[in-house]
Order: structure tokens, then sequence, then C-alpha cells
């Protein structure tokens, strides 16, 4: 089924919806269940779409004030040095197994959207970035997986006093974008995300890359797609135009 959404601005989720870090993530999450005799297909199953604070508060209760700070920092520098050393062992090899990559559709789909901003520099950029990791991680993490230029406006969990499924973050990428949350779509891989988005007053578009499809719609998104291979988009003047096929919502 195959829709078009008129939107002031496409507000991404990163990991899982804009690009790949899980590997990295899950050898990361093994490290630290290993230290903390935490149960890691649980822990692997619910923290996705969750800030890394949250996680270690809720997985590791004993962690608090600084302690826990620093091992936020040092679990998000853990994902990058793993996803380093598998970036070098796939130059040797060929082989970009652990590497951190972007998502299918997601190069081409940004492009399409920057081409707009190309033709006519006066149009607004129409796409922003809104994740629950770190500054200091996702900002590499995104420069990694080579998937576009970030865009200007970048919400982090730094800037946000509450994370996903509170509105509070969506919320903030849209005034930073300027742009009214009811005209934003927000994409989103987590169910966290998804009712975060919903919440904030957005269109959700939800993404099969992490969760089944009805887990998502069971968040109350939209439309449901497979990947961003699925969406595309144009400009009709200074309208920006997303079309999906997305697949049909169970009764």
């Amino acid at each position: 089924m195959k829709v078009e959404v008129e939107v002031d601005t496409v507000l991404f989720d990163m990991d899982g919806t804009l690009i790949d870090s899980t590997p990295a993530l899950n050898a990361t999450w093994v490290e630290f269940a290993n230290q903390y005799n935490l149960d890691i297909d649980y822990v692997l199953h619910y923290s996705h779409g969750h800030r890394t604070v949250e996680n270690l508060k809720r997985y590791i209760p004993s962690l608090e004030g600084e302690k826990l700070a620093q091992e936020v920092i040092r679990f998000e520098s853990r994902i990058l040095e793993i996803a380093e050393d598998n970036l070098r062992r796939a130059k040797e090899t060929g082989n970009p197994e652990g590497t951190i990559v972007s998502m299918p559709g997601a190069r081409d789909l940004l492009a399409q959207i920057n081409a707009g901003r190309a033709e006519n520099p006066s149009r607004r950029v129409g796409w922003a970035i809104v994740t629950s990791a770190t500054s200091a991680y996702a900002q590499k993490a995104f420069k990694a997986s080579d998937t576009a230029v970030p865009p200007q406006v970048f919400v982090t969990s730094d800037v946000c006093s509450k994370g996903k499924p509170d509105p509070e973050p969506y919320l903030k990428g849209a005034e930073l974008s300027h742009a009214d949350i009811s005209q934003c779509l927000v994409v989103e891989d987590a169910p966290p995300g998804a009712l975060s988005g919903k919440r904030a007053g957005a269109k959700v578009l939800g993404l099969r890359t992490t969760h089944d499809g009805q887990r998502m719609w069971d968040q109350g998104s939209d439309w449901v797609v497979s990947d961003l291979s699925q969406v595309q988009a144009r400009w009709e003047g200074d309208k920006l135009i997303l079309i999906i096929d997305s697949e049909s919502k169970p009764q």
C-alpha cells in the first residue's frame, strides 16, 4: 500500500534506523553482562531504544552518581572501540562484518531529501536526527557509517532531561528544526521511540529492522515498512513529499 505524506521535517532515530552498530553494541553488552552478571538475552531484548544511562540504571541498580556516569561513557566508548577494531580487520580481509554501516535505503533516502537544498538553498533542510545516544558517541558513530553529512539538528540524550518513550526528545527535534511537530514524520525502529513520537504528536513510520511489525503497530505507528528502501522522497516546490510503501495494518 503506497501512501504519499507531506511533511515539514523527517525526524529520524539513528541506531537501527539510519545506521547499524548492532554487532559492536551487542558485544559491549556481553562484556557488561559478564562483568555484572546480567541475563544477556533479556537485556538485548529490552534495551534497544532507551538511553544508555537508563539501561544501566535499570539493569545494574548498584550504579549511582559518578560511577554511573563513568560507566555510561565507558559503555559507549567501548562500542566505538569494538567497531574500530572490526573496521581495521575489515580493511585487511575485505569483510565489513561488525563495522558501523548504513541501514538499507538510508543513503538513498537522505540523498533525495538533501537534493532539495542543492536545487534551492532557501529550502529547509528537511531532516534531523533524534537519538537516545550521547553526543560523544552519536556524532562519531554516524560519521563512521558514512551515511550522509550530519544534519544541522542532531538531538542527543545530553540535551534531554527525559528519554524515549517520553515525548521530550522528538518535541526538542521539532523545536530545533523550527517545525510543527504535528507536521513531522518520526522514523523509528524501536517501540519506545515510536511511542515517544506518538506522544509528541507526530506521525510515525515504524521499521521492522530490529523488532517485528506487530510491536511497532502496537505502539501507534501510522505505517510500517521493512526498512528505508521502501521509502522515497521528492520535493514539489517547498513541499517535501515522502512516498511510503507500507504493509497493511493487521486487523
